[in-house]
């Protein structure tokens, strides 16, 4: 395939309402749209780094972004996807965002070129169907999610159990609530928590602890019923490694931006399956095109957990009409990640 273009479009959309973590509250997503252009079609991905996960900022990111587009500018030959992808990767220099992005718009475009759906660059076969976990301003709506995924913001234990108990109530007794601590609690705390929280249909919390504290969420899991999981601890397939080694974790919670490589991704869903350690997949609250590259790779991973794809909807505006929220999502079948952005929104 000969590459004749590639464009980079920068984005900020504002959140509808403002986003809040146990670490910072989010009022805009920013990032760069990639578009990787051939006579025949054309790839799209996403750089975003997220601010206080990410590891590089967007400037880094964009840097990356432009060495990968020099690195192609006056070659008139037919290329492979073998070559873009080593490309892709060696102009990334450890930038995750970057590379998810390169690879994101690499097999779009050659997934396009086969007319295949993206998930098929991985897998032969996906199952028919993945849940989708709501969020906490989902619960007021009419359709019912099978769990809840909530933000741990308050301090107070009595203030929490107090909230979780009103959700119980409210989303009723068989479904199940998920807890985001963001890294925020202290081995005590998180003990405590804990037990106060194990009345409740608990499906787990997520990253109580601060993620470099492997043996600390190895002891959490001997004091508490409720699983634990890791993302922020979760960065590439030798954190997975040291995970399991540590016995820190019964749940990976798996950000593609935040890892890069798409192969790496499903290897890590494989070790974890080896593992007994079953994965969840989220967003980093891109556009749709991060969500939809995330989906495909959830199907290619055969992701048995609800994923955290209900985002659609928390941006202002976003590159095309967004779907309705769903509990479960229709295996792919349209050719490459089955979008194509009609308003990107410049900076």
């Amino acid at each position: 395939m000969i590459i004749s273009g590639i464009k980079f479009t920068p984005y900020r959309i504002p959140f509808k309402n403002p986003f809040k973590t146990a670490i910072n509250t989010y009022t805009f997503r920013e990032g760069i749209i990639i578009e990787i252009q051939s006579n025949e079609a054309s790839g799209f991905g996403e750089t975003a780094p997220l601010p206080d996960f990410s590891k590089e900022s967007l400037i880094e990111a964009r840097n990356c972004l432009e060495g990968f587009s020099l690195a192609l500018d006056g070659i008139n030959e037919e290329l492979n996807i073998e070559d873009l992808l080593l490309l892709a990767k060696a102009q990334s220099f450890d930038n995750p965002s970057a590379l998810f992005g390169l690879e994101t718009a690499i097999y779009g475009l050659f997934s396009k070129k086969d007319k295949i759906p993206f998930w098929q660059n991985f897998q032969d076969s996906i199952p028919d169907q993945i849940s989708v976990n709501g969020l906490e301003n989902d619960i007021d709506n009419d359709i019912q999610f099978p769990v809840y995924k909530i933000k741990l913001v308050d301090k107070n234990i009595f203030n929490v159990k107090e909230k979780i108990a009103q959700i119980q109530n409210k989303i009723g007794a068989n479904c199940k609530i998920r807890i985001d601590a963001n890294g925020s609690l202290d081995l005590p705390r998180a003990i405590r928590v804990c037990k106060e929280l194990e009345q409740f249909n608990i499906e787990f919390i997520e990253q109580p602890l601060p993620k470099e504290d492997l043996e600390d969420l190895a002891e959490l899991r001997m004091h508490t019923e409720i699983p634990i999981a890791v993302d922020e601890s979760l960065t590439n397939f030798d954190s997975a490694k040291n995970i399991i080694e540590n016995q820190s974790a019964d749940i990976f919670v798996l950000k593609p931006m935040l890892t890069g490589s798409l192969e790496s991704i499903l290897e890590i869903i494989k070790l974890g399956n080896e593992n007994e350690i079953e994965t969840v997949m989220t967003t980093t609250l891109g556009t749709e095109i991060e969500r939809q590259a995330c989906i495909h790779l959830a199907f290619a991973g055969n992701l048995k957990l609800a994923c955290g794809f209900a985002t659609s909807n928390l941006l202002v505006e976003n590159v095309i009409d967004p779907p309705l929220i769903e509990p479960t999502i229709p295996k792919p079948k349209e050719n490459g990640l089955g979008i194509i952005p009609s308003k990107i929104p410049y900076l």
